[in-house]
């Protein structure tokens, strides 16, 4: 059969999908007598990589069947979707930069519980945690597209790709992580739930289940601060301190099942933070922040200024906002680390006392955004340009707390006004205490 294609939404977030392409050699192949056809590349992982597949031509159709029919050896597959997952070995950038966009891709096209084969570039190591989550969800194990079998015609009848400009590592102007016109995020929650047979959205419990995620980025008197909010809250509430690294023997269906009951999600950014998400409707989320030290943070070489002698120099940081905006069945809180640069006791007790009011008397906020989102949705808005600063904060690896806090990296002349960035920072009454100064 000869291959055709459609595609799904605007420029920016194309997918498509292909009918009856076929891997030919090991290289999959577009069949056509149409001499002028020119499919659109499209992303195979963030807004990066781009793919279409071979084009093979013929005279007529009769041609196409003839040649298909010299395959003794052939497969078919009835789904598929095509995409990257560079950064697997890490789980919460393999969930959300590399899965979740080819899911949403799947939904464009109204592919919501359907199994599917996942083709993706070289995996070379399926002992990883990912792999096992992967293939529950999809239903099937995933294929290596560059390591298809060149002695067998395999014969993809639909095939989707094109994550376009989704994922969490994604910066926009609206600093929310796209999907939400799909209600692909609470589709991606229910699902995973379902390929482990999981209940999602349990009501609330009358003693709350609340849990704080270890994290990397805690100091030791952070940590004791923590264990001290456990012991002033056990007798209240189920509340414990979990270690997703350690505690669950690293098999996700372990952790989910963890966090089917949770009511209120207290984490700093980062990992230990994206799977807020999983989250059942109405629990609420505390993004506890850190304090971003660009001199000195080897884990972020990108970000140091060079000839800058102010080791000391520091801003607040929360990283997973888009991601907390995009979830709007749970209310996200932000630990004021602006006001308190360490987590302290009576900060911290104060915004779980709002988290327990809110999931008692059935509140979820309507932004997730803390006051830097904010300022950075408005300065997109007034300037006119914000898809051109969003994207080269994307390309550039660069988080907004850099931009509002004025980094030098994030101020390009043609494309941020200072004064007017100023000019919104105060009509919003932002603590400018933590912007860069030379």
């Amino acid at each position: 059969m000869m291959s055709s294609y459609t595609t799904a939404d605007d420029q920016e977030h194309l997918s498509i999908k292909y009918e009856n392409l076929y891997a030919i050699n090991g290289t999959i192949t577009y069949l056509t007598t149409d001499k002028n056809i020119n499919p659109p590349y499209v992303t195979k992982f963030m807004n990066m990589y781009h793919w279409r597949p071979e084009i093979k031509f013929f005279d007529t159709e009769e041609q196409i069947q003839e040649y298909l029919t010299t395959f003794e050896n052939k497969q078919e597959i009835e789904l598929s979707v095509l995409g990257d997952n560079i950064w697997y070995g890490n789980m919460g950038h393999a969930l959300w930069d590399g899965f979740y966009p080819l899911y949403l891709s799947l939904l464009k096209f109204g592919y919501k519980n359907e199994n599917f084969i996942y083709l993706t570039s070289d995996w070379h190591n399926k002992q990883i945690m990912v792999y096992d989550v992967i293939t529950k969800f999809s239903g099937n194990t995933l294929m290596e597209y560059h390591q298809l079998d060149k002695f067998k015609l395999i014969h993809f009848k639909m095939l989707v790709a094109g994550t376009g400009a989704a994922g969490t590592s994604i910066v926009n102007q609206d600093y929310e992580m796209y999907g939400k016109k799909y209600d692909a995020i609470r589709l991606y929650k229910e699902r995973m739930y379902d390929s482990y047979g999981f209940q999602f959205d349990n009501p609330i419990n009358n003693k709350l289940k609340i849990v704080i995620v270890n994290n990397k980025r805690y100091s030791e008197q952070e940590r004791q601060i923590l264990n001290k909010v456990i012991e002033f809250y056990k007798n209240q509430y189920n509340i414990k301190f979990i270690d997703w690294g350690s505690d669950y023997n690293q098999v996700f269906g372990n952790q989910l099942k963890e966090l089917e009951d949770v009511d209120i999600h207290i984490s700093g950014p980062g990992t230990g933070i994206v799977y807020m998400p999983f989250l059942k409707k109405g629990a609420v989320n505390i993004n506890l922040g850190y304090m971003e030290y660009p001199q000195t943070n080897t884990m972020r070489p990108n970000i140091k200024i060079e000839g800058y002698s102010n080791d000391n120099w520091c801003f607040p940081g929360y990283l997973e906002e888009p991601m907390h905006a995009a979830v709007d069945y749970v209310s996200t809180l932000y630990y004021d680390r602006y006001e308190y640069n360490n987590i302290e006791f009576e900060p911290l007790k104060n915004i779980i006392e709002t988290a327990i009011h809110m999931v008692n008397n059935k509140e979820i906020s309507k932004s997730n955004h803390f006051i830097d989102a904010q300022i950075f949705t408005e300065y997109c808005k007034r300037s006119g340009k914000g898809k051109e600063i969003s994207d080269y904060l994307t390309s550039k690896a660069l988080f907004i707390d850099l931009l509002i806090n004025e980094h030098p990296q994030t101020i390009i002349s043609d494309l941020i006004d200072l004064d007017l960035l100023r000019t919104i920072k105060n009509e919003m009454g932002f603590n400018r205490n933590y912007e860069y100064k030379i």
